[in-house]
């Protein structure tokens, strides 16, 4: 299962990147364009989540995970942890 998931969310993340890189080669602005957690999720509830963990190094990485990554860039890498995971783990 970890398996398929690691796949989708890679495959997911290259359709989102080309996408993201057409609109940006043509100078487009549309919603694929700065595509970041905060805009899926809303500010406010971005802003929830960053401040409900106490450590600064953490909020520090959360800061820019959710409000600087490109979407497509945390869904690669959710696609690569979930693979990795699933090396690990095996379901008989």
């Amino acid at each position: 299962m970890m398996t398929r998931l690691g796949i989708y969310s890679l495959l997911a993340g290259v359709f989102v990147g080309i996408f993201n890189g057409i609109s940006l080669f043509t100078g487009s602005k549309n919603f694929w364009v700065d595509l970041t957690i905060s805009k899926i999720i809303g500010k406010d509830t971005s802003e929830a989540i960053i401040g409900f963990i106490n450590a600064p190094i953490i909020k520090n990485s959360l800061d820019y995970l959710i409000f600087s990554a490109p979407f497509f860039i945390f869904l690669l890498g959710l696609g690569v942890i979930l693979l990795l995971i699933s090396l690990i783990v095996k379901n008989h």
